[in-house]
């Protein structure tokens, strides 16, 4: 059984009878009535509120149910939101579902739900599904660009089914179906653009859910794995492999998103249900199934080696947060697959599981980077090696523990070092259940108690974060099963046993650590254990000492009013509590005593008013542990000590007050509060020998004691008395239950048992609980009776013959009262759990009300029962019986005097705060305290499992502390109390309490009226019925009036706003029209706070708006659905009362929605007189524009009323008034389109689009032509050509990258002028006319064109292109075709031509992009009619373009242009190709600039659909190369890159057909990462780059000016950074590397930096690419020669060695061995260079390289370099040349490269010490007196070394023999002057 399948309730002490049955048959009757009766409001809310408590296979029939509802039912976003999130939950949650395919529709107001739905139902999509996906959304896929390239990649990552075939699948299906037909495809896609964190992130996701999915079923080959690795490298945002060189601001110019135009989620909503640290991560785990070489184990190794540097803390930045959580996903995947193989159920097969050996590998790499890890700067990062170690030690316990525990008890011993202590300290209380697991490591028990008292000076009260980590580790070990009790030892410590063979290593082992299994010695651990609890009693001695002082110090909620106490304070509160009652309980009955006495001093010696709160939790853990102990031991000496000083007098004094009270009063209300939390929870017969004792104690504090703190005390203690002695309590006890705790054979080997936790789930697991006995109960009643009884009176009679308002109130009064309203406060909640709630079900005809009043209740638990109350365990259940009847009248006496009560305080005392605050509270808890409250039920659901984060679980099994198990059982119990307070019905006594109570929240005083609307907003939520009587109430407060207040209006809008009448009010159009109308009609009240609220209310409204639902038949599958729904609970559904019940439900919605409908009407009617009214302020007519814009926009079909004032509102005055209008018209325009498409076919707009079959025949299916020459064919044919009527295609990615079998086309437009809506719905005919009549009248255009270019009151670059107004003008023009066109003309030509005024042009732009998107469906001679005015405004607009409007017309293109087929637009492309072409000897800059520009546009805009036509105009674009303006030379190089890489496309013909080819490619598929380009291309780039060499032979330096070389190399090197920006890198990859030596010398350009900087750039960024290992080797030997060309300066080899290794980086998994060796070795080349510089560069580089290096390149290089030291230099006598000079200098630089070398090696390893480091340190210490530079570069060395390992250095230390320290001491101590 699963833990989400436990039914907690059965644990409970009472019979629930046939409850869970009872529940499955009322949820489907009903669930099937509201469904047929189309609710489905109320289906929505009993599904969503009840979907975890069904039986498996009810849910599997739910969620076929909600999939049909979603995909074939027309629901509001409300209701499609709770459906979809309902089955998301559900589907995420279940193993075992049955599985079902089916298309999901596509609704765009709704796809953030549909796509968390994807997310969770991607594994139910059958592996046979994946062609259709394939089929679906490859020919939607484009590289060129970045406008959908992300959402398709995610597409493609949502819908691919990565579930496994089923076992027994036909062999043709499984083929057909296989991953390994389309994993190359994916692989392919994967190539285009590596290297893109987000796009890498997708892709990665892909394959891990089929690594994860697929049960080994699939293996990924080692190519694929290495392109992985690659990818995950760059996810941890290394320094390494990111950019310091930023891109030119004018690279910014080749990039276009046009998906900006539409209303689709920005990147970040379209989910990635993983973040890249954890999808990498399972990757690695899931992907690991073998040690092959080459395999995921390698290269996870390799990867450690290379991250392991970044993990020391003292190497920290922007990278620690994503590394820390990979290794903590790393270890708790790892983890979970460890468990999940150990499962009998198990399916992957035994030879892809993980071997012991590879467990033990993996967990030795991950602990180096967890220790490394632990000391970290960061609390996240340290948190996350906590986790990580404790995911290991479950795995290979022994691994961890040996290491970390030498560590850890280092760290708590340290006195200098906190942060250490610190970190040790939260690694065991994170480690504790680990640890003392016995039968996990067996080793750990033997610790505990040493770690116990190590861990004692952990709690200082002057440390909170200390003594937190130190008491979790207390807490942690006794929740585990601990038993603090010393076991006796016999004998001496057992001799260490032999090793078995088995536990043997042989020497030529490669790891001793990994291939030893470890045996451990039972024999000695287990004396050792019990040697070790000889030190629990001391320990509990000691830690109870240390908790009185921390009590003694901690501050008290006593002290700081109502006010919480500080965060930290609070927090260790409860801590203190938590750990010291598990310690009681886990404590031997021989320490009784002893506790008893240390408890028993501190209360009697203690009495500070400070330490109230945390002693009184010490106490209540003692009673809690030893009940008969604690309460002989304190009960009567608190009961004397009570007495004592009452009867002198103390506490008698009146007193409101709680911060300010006498000192006498200390040490009563200290013994109080203990005497309270003494008697909570206690059994009855532990409390009941001390009853007179109690009593007498009770009626003397509330008899003679007038203080506040002290009575209210004392009415704590009459409660926690009662509550003992009626309500149910578990007992949470010991760790085992007690007759295992009493057995003498587990008391004497309990060290064997820690770490066993109990199955909850078995059936001897047994909760003790503590159930009200006849004698407890009598008592409460006599209680009762004696104390609240007479109160009752009391008050009454204080109310006839109290002072009358207008007399003195004297302040004994007011404590009289007081303590009145207290005590009658406790009395109602001591009556709790003695009878049930008065109630009964809910009749059939309003539980669908109630179902959705629930459903608004978000904080209520889960239901028990559908209509009506459950068994819980109270007292009394006969109402017939006297006790029952005597309970009830108490309760109706108390309600009776509150009711006065609330009438009289209101009347009399209403300045009386602190009195009507406590007879709110009272009021709050006679309603709604029945044995519990919400806020006490939430409150048990949020902290039930505080701590259970330190346990791991199995899901599959379920076990849990016997601690936790019990507080969940009580919030069961808690939550069914709850539960039934639902069912009470409302009298005429609540009624009349709950509008009195609602009187209050209008009141003067703040402090009364906020408590009064949170205590309403819990009675309202008990009592639903009751807030529709206070609604009307409230609103009329909100009119105006002569005596209105602002107060009560304040009051009145802070209730309306309140969670239960929101939500009502929103649903129920009998009040939601009179809210609306009241809000926008309350101008008459000026106070801010008010306008303020009105405003927050209207904003937090709107969004919420539904339109009324109108009630739809449901589809015939939904029906079949419902019908079988839970068949065998519920069988029959043909009897006749079932079909009455669902014929009246359905009557029910259909009146609902016409009421609604009417009531809709009228709302918008009367919102629009607001609008209309010249006296409504800006600021109301505002909110009525908001409900306006919404209710429209919900309604299904325009009003004629509201459009005309939309209309009329373009041209309002109120700037505010324009936006909405504007963007409301946009859309209900947008559904009169839709509307009349669906309503006539036949219409031009809509009969034009069609379907074609393409049958694997591409564009050849409707074009003779090749598709990418078609625009080129029609510019050059005319519009009248075959190439300009073939169909348009406007999808911009079809056919890029493969053709689909089915594309959708639109016709040409036809001669003729027919208009494209020349039939308009016959609903929406009225609203067209009245948008038409405003938009012809006259001067209208005028108004709009005048209005909207004025100037923005914001900065010029903050005045963008609206594309809001833009989508408006293409509504209008689409329905309105030519005509409105003409109409308009004379403004919008206005406004074009106006060139001096930004605003006008901003206008401009704005229309003519509306016109030119709005005429998609216009006739060929309305077309003409707009293309001639078109295009002379046009040419002339863009013959003046100036640099701050330029912007509004590309956008405006841009908009025009976006997912439109070129070929629409054909004049308007003449224009700009050829109508002014780009003229490269013009001194225009500027105006040459804009062309290129605009050229660009197109190209960004259609890509490879344009690119033959540019070309073929034969741009001089190669003229521009050495231009003088950097302005031209810029767009030149940016338009030319762009061109080029446009002409790349793959196209095949069909899906299949690619996934084929694809496969022939190998296992990664096609390399389509790098592109030569087209013979025109490489021509291109060719002439570029031998005109750039040509000028560079002429080329004189000089500071003065610029020559054509520097002005051609820096266009050069625009056209290659174009391609890092943009997205496709395949002209720049291919091409760089065969110019790098140009690159390389332009780097050392000194006369002109902005070339070096370029230069240096471009070489940055293609260091950092990553390549595939198709390309790696080839750019590696290109640099590679680079190096090795003899004629390059030292200045280029110092620039470009440090790229070398960041390639090498960047590229590790995809370079050969042989390669990375072959960079090495050329590296070290250099060591022996004659210019020191490049010896230095060298050896930097080469330390880089190392550090990856494998352990045999390691000794390779170590020998290689000693060897060039083993000859020593000659002595030469100072002042004297040696003999030879020449062969003296070779030898230096000889030894300076050896030196150099084996510098390398030792700062390769910052961080720890090799086996090898020792020696080479030696080495390097025999050159310290070589000549400079070789004894400069050793001081280095070993200034480094001491920096790195100062820290570690007491460890690392014994890494050295006592020869060598004794050298190194030398090498490493700074002199001392006076040595």
């Amino acid at each position: 059984m699963r833990f989400d399948e436990v039914n907690w309730s059965k644990l409970l002490p009472y019979d629930r009878g046939d409850e869970d049955a009872e529940f499955e048959r009322a949820f489907v009757t009903h669930l099937r009535v509201y469904l047929l009766s189309s609710n489905y409001s109320a289906a929505s809310a009993l599904l969503s509120h009840n979907y975890n408590v069904l039986s498996l296979s009810l849910r599997v029939d739910v969620c076929r149910i909600l999939y049909e509802l979603i995909t074939t039912q027309t629901l509001d976003l409300t209701l499609f939101t709770t459906c979809t999130t309902t089955l998301a939950r559900m589907l995420r949650r279940e193993d075992k579902l049955t599985v079902w395919h089916g298309n999901h529709p596509q609704r765009r107001s709704k796809l953030k739900s549909v796509l968390d739905l994807l997310c969770a139902a991607n594994r139910f999509i059958p592996p046979s599904a994946a062609m259709d996906v394939f089929q679906e959304l490859l020919p939607k896929v484009q590289f060129n660009s970045l406008d959908w390239q992300i959402i398709n990649i995610q597409m493609i990552n949502l819908f691919v089914p990565t579930s496994a075939l089923p076992k027994g699948s036909p062999t043709a299906e499984s083929a057909e179906s296989s991953p390994e037909r389309w994993l190359p495809t994916v692989f392919s896609l994967w190539s285009f653009n590596l290297r893109s964190s987000g796009y890498d992130a997708y892709f990665l996701n892909l394959v891990t859910c089929l690594a994860m999915e697929q049960k080994g079923q699939l293996k990924f080959t080692n190519e694929q794995i290495r392109i992985a690795f690659a990818s995950g490298l760059h996810f941890f945002n290394l320094p390494v492999t990111r950019g310091a060189v930023p891109l030119p601001r004018n690279l910014s110019s080749g990039l276009t998103d046009t998906s900006y135009f539409y209303r689709l989620p920005p990147n970040s909503s379209l989910p990635l249900s993983e973040e890249r640290a954890l999808t990498f991560a399972r990757f690695i785990v899931y992907t690991m199934n073998d040690e092959s070489p080459g395999g995921t184990m390698e290269l996870f190794e390799q990867l450690v080696q290379m991250i392991e540097p970044f993990y020391h803390p003292s190497n920290n930045g922007s990278w620690t947060s994503i590394l820390s959580r990979f290794l903590r996903n790393l270890s708790r995947e790892l983890l979970e697959r460890v468990t999940a193989e150990a499962d009998d159920s198990c399916r992957v097969p035994v030879d892809m599981r993980l071997t012991r050996r590879m467990r033990r590998r993996f967990v030795l790499s991950l602990r180096t980077l967890a220790m490394l890890l632990l000391f970290s700067k960061s609390e996240d990062s340290i948190s996350m090696s906590h986790s990580t170690l404790k995911h290991l030690a479950e795995v290979e316990p022994d691994l961890i523990f040996e290491p970390l525990l030498e560590t850890l008890y280092t760290a708590i011993d340290s006195v200098t070092e906190t942060h250490r202590m610190i970190s040790a300290m939260r690694a065991l209380a994170k480690l504790a259940t680990t640890l003392s697991n016995f039968s996990l490591y067996p080793e750990g028990a033997q610790h505990v108690a040493p770690l116990l008292l190590l861990t004692l000076p952990g709690i200082d009260v002057n440390d909170p974060t200390k003594t937190w980590f130190a008491l979790t580790f207390v807490r942690n070990l006794c929740l585990n099963g601990v038993v603090l009790e010393e076991l006796p030892v016999t004998g001496d410590m057992p001799a260490p046993r032999t090793l078995s063979k088995a536990s043997m290593v042989s020497e030529t082992a490669e790891d001793p650590s990994v291939d030893s299994l470890p045996e451990p010695d039972m024999d000695q651990i287990e004396w050792m254990t019990r040697a070790s609890t000889a030190q629990f009693e001391t320990w509990l001695d000691q830690y109870l000492r240390r908790i009185f002082v921390l009590v003694d110090n901690l501050s008290s909620s006593l002290e700081t009013s109502d006010t919480s106490s500080s965060s930290s304070d609070s927090g260790l509160h409860a801590i203190v509590a938590q750990a010291t009652e598990v310690v009681l309980h886990q404590c031997s009955e021989r320490y009784y005593p002893m506790v008893s006495r240390l408890i028993t001093d501190f209360v009697t010696n203690t009495s500070s008013l400070s330490a109230v709160e945390s002693m009184s939790k010490v106490v209540f853990a003692f009673a809690s542990a030893m009940p008969e102990v604690a309460l002989q031991a304190l009960l009567p000496l608190c009961c004397e000590r009570i007495a004592e000083d009452i009867e002198n007098g103390v506490g008698r004094a009146p007193s409101l007050s709680k911060r300010t009270r006498s000192h006498s009063e200390t040490t009563l209300i200290w013994f109080a509060s203990v005497l309270s939390v003494l008697t909570e929870q206690q059994r009855s017969e532990h409390l009941m020998p001390y009853k007179d004792q109690l009593l007498k104690t009770v009626n003397l504090i509330l008899d003679h004691c007038m203080s506040r703190q002290v009575y209210a005390t004392g009415g704590r203690i009459l409660l926690n008395i009662t509550t003992s002695l009626t309500y149910m309590y578990t007992k949470r006890g010991h760790s085992v239950p007690d007759d295992v705790w009493n057995d003498p054979e587990f008391r004497e080997n309990h060290f064997r048992h820690w770490g066993q936790l109990p199955k909850i789930d078995d059936p001897d697991f047994k909760l003790q609980w503590r159930l009200p006995s006849q004698e407890g109960v009598d008592f409460t009643l006599e209680l009762l009776r004696n104390i609240i009884v007479p109160r009752i009176a009391d008050l009454n009679k204080f109310m006839d013959s109290a002072p009358s308002k207008q007399e003195s109130v004297k302040s004994q009064d007011n404590v009289y009262l007081n303590k009145h309203f207290v005590l009658l406060r406790f009395g109602v909640r001591s009556l709790g759990c003695l009878i049930p709630p008065p109630g009964a079900p809910i009749a059939a005809d309003k539980l669908a009300d109630a179902i959705i009043e629930g459903h608004d209740a978000s904080s209520m638990p889960t239901r028990y029962r559908i209509d009506g109350q459950v068994v819980a365990g109270y007292v009394f259940t006969d109402p017939n019986s006297d006790q029952f009847k005597e309970v009830a009248g108490i309760r109706s006496q108390i309600g009776a005097v509150l009711s006065r009560a609330l009438a009289y305080m209101a009347e009399n005392y209403e300045d009386d705060v602190e009195n009507i605050k406590a007879l709110i509270r009272l009021t709050h808890d006679y309603m709604c305290h029945y044995g519990t409250d919400r806020s006490t039920c939430a409150a048990q659901r949020r902290h039930w499992n505080s701590g259970l984060d330190s346990f791991t679980f199995d899901n599959s099994v379920c076990r849990m502390p016997r601690y936790f198990a019990s507080k969940r059982v009580m919030y069961i119990q808690s939550a069914r109390l709850l539960h039934n307070t639902r069912f009470m019905s409302a009298n005429e006594l609540t009624s009349d309490i709950t509008l009195k109570l609602s009187k209050l929240c209008l009141s003067l005083y703040s402090e009364v009226r906020n408590h009064a609307i949170s205590m309403l907003e819990s009675v309202l939520s008990i009592y639903p019925e009751a807030k529709y009587p206070l609604i009307p109430g409230f609103l009329a407060e909100l009119d105006e009036k002569e005596d209105s207040d602002p107060e009560k209006m304040i009051g009145a809008l802070h209730v309306l706003d309140s969670q239960p009448l929101r939500r009502a009010i929103l649903r129920d159009w009998n009040y939601f029209p009179q809210l609306v109308l009241a809000l926008c009609r309350a101008q008459h009240e000026d106070k801010p706070v008010v306008k303020k609220l009105i405003m927050n209310i209207a904003v937090s409204q709107v969004v919420h708006i539904s339109a009324p639902l109108s009630v739809q038949t449901s589809s015939e599958t939904l029906q079949e659905l419902v019908r079988t729904l839970g068949a065998s609970l519920v069988p029959s559904l043909d009897d006749s009362e079932f079909e009455a019940t669902v014929a009246l439900g359905r009557a029910k919605c259909v009146e609902s929605y016409e009421f609604a409908q009417t009531e809709n009407a009228k709302l918008v009617g009367s919102l629009v007189n607001i609008l209309r009214d010249a006296g409504t302020t800006w600021r109301f007519a505002a909110i009525a524009g908001y409900y306006v814009d919404y209710i429209s926009s919900a309604s299904s079909s325009p009003e004629p009323r509201l459009m005309g004032t939309l209309a009329e509102n373009l041209t309002s005055d109120l700037v505010l008034f324009r936006e909405s209008s504007a963007i409301n018209l946009t859309q209900q325009l947008g559904n009169i389109k839709h509307l009349s498409k669906l309503a006539f076919p036949d219409i031009i707009a809509a009969s034009t689009r069609s379907d074609v079959e393409l049958k694997g025949k591409g564009a050849q299916a409707f074009s003779e032509l090749p598709y990418p020459e078609l625009c080129e064919r029609a510019l050059a044919d005319g519009d009248d050509s075959e190439a300009a009527l073939t169909p348009f295609l406007d999808n911009p990615a079809t056919g890029w990258f493969a053709w689909p079998l089915v594309a959708k086309v639109i016709a040409a437009p036809k001669q003729g002028g027919a208009l494209a809506f020349d039939k308009i719905d016959p609903d929406c005919q009225p609203a067209y006319e009245a948008v038409r009549e405003v938009l012809f009248s006259e001067g209208k255009w005028d108004r709009i064109a005048k209005l909207f270019s004025q100037e923005s009151s914001r900065s010029p670059e903050d005045d963008n292109f609206g594309v809001a107004r833009a989508a408006l003008y293409t509504q209008v023009f689409a329905l309105y075709d030519f005509a409105l066109l003409e109409q308009a003309w004379p403004a919008i030509e206005r406004l074009a031509l106006d060139i001096e005024r930004t605003g006008a042009q901003r206008a401009g732009s704005e229309m003519i992009a509306g016109v030119l998107r709005g005429s998609k469906y216009w006739s060929r001679e309305s077309l003409d009619k707009m293309w001639a005015l078109l295009i002379p405004l046009l040419s002339t607009v863009f013959s003046k373009l100036r640099p701050d409007t330029l912007r509004f017309w590309q956008t405006g293109l841009r908009f025009a242009f976006a997912r439109r087929d070129p070929r629409r637009f054909l004049p308007l492309v003449r224009l700009i190709i050829y109508g002014n072409p780009f003229d490269p000897q013009s001194e225009a800059p500027f105006a040459e600039a804009a062309k290129i520009e605009l050229l660009l546009l197109l190209i960004n805009s259609w890509d490879w659909r344009i690119v033959s036509a540019i070309a073929a105009s034969k741009p001089r674009l190669s003229d521009a190369l050495a231009h003088p303006y950097k302005q031209v030379r810029d767009a030149a190089g940016i338009l030319m890159y762009t061109l080029y890489s446009a002409e790349y496309s793959v196209s095949y013909t069909g899906v299949e057909l690619a996934i084929d080819d694809l496969a022939r490619y190998g296992a990664t598929g096609r390399d389509f990462s790098h592109w030569e380009g087209s013979q025109r291309t490489q021509k291109s780039i060719e002439e570029m780059t031998s005109r750039v060499n040509e000028w560079k032979a002429d080329h004189i330096p000089s500071n003065e000016g610029t020559s054509n070389y520097s002005r051609g190399s820096k266009t050069l090197l625009t056209f290659f950074l174009a391609g890092f920006s943009y997205s496709s890198k395949r002209l720049a990859i291919e091409h760089i590397p065969s110019i790098l030596p140009m690159f390389s010398v332009l780097q050392e350009q000194n006369d002109d930096e902005e070339v070096a900087r370029l230069a240096k750039a471009v070489m940055q960024f293609f260091s950092q690419i990553l390549y595939t290992a198709q390309m790696s080797e080839g750019v590696t030997s290109k640099v590679l020669a680079l190096l090795e060309e003899s004629s390059n300066s030292w200045h280029v080899i110092t620039k470009t060695l440090p790229l070398l290794c960041t390639l090498t980086f960047s590229n590790r998994f995809t370079l050969s061995r042989e390669v990375r060796m072959r960079i090495v070795d050329t590296t070290a080349l250099f060591l022996e260079h004659d210019q020191i510089e490049v010896r230095h560069s060298a050896s930097k580089s080469l330390a880089s390289l190392v550090k990856c290096a494998s352990s045999k390149v390691l000794a390779d290089i170590n020998s290689k370099f000693s060897a060039k030291i083993s000859t020593r230099l000659p002595r030469v006598r100072y002042g004297k040349p040696p003999k030879d000079p020449v062969a003296y200098n070779r030898l230096v630089l000889t030894r300076h490269a050896g030196v150099l070398g084996l510098s390398c090696l030792v700062l390769a390893f910052p961080y720890n010490i090799p086996d090898w480091l020792p020696e080479v340190l030696v080495l390097l210490a025999g050159c310290i007196d070589d000549p400079n530079p070789i004894q400069s570069t050793v001081q280095h060395t070993f200034a480094e070394f001491r920096r790195t390992h100062m820290d570690t250095w007491h460890e690392d230390r014994k890494r050295f023999t006592s020869s060598q320290l004794e050298l190194l001491t030398d090498m490493l101590v700074s002199p001392c002057y006076y040595a």
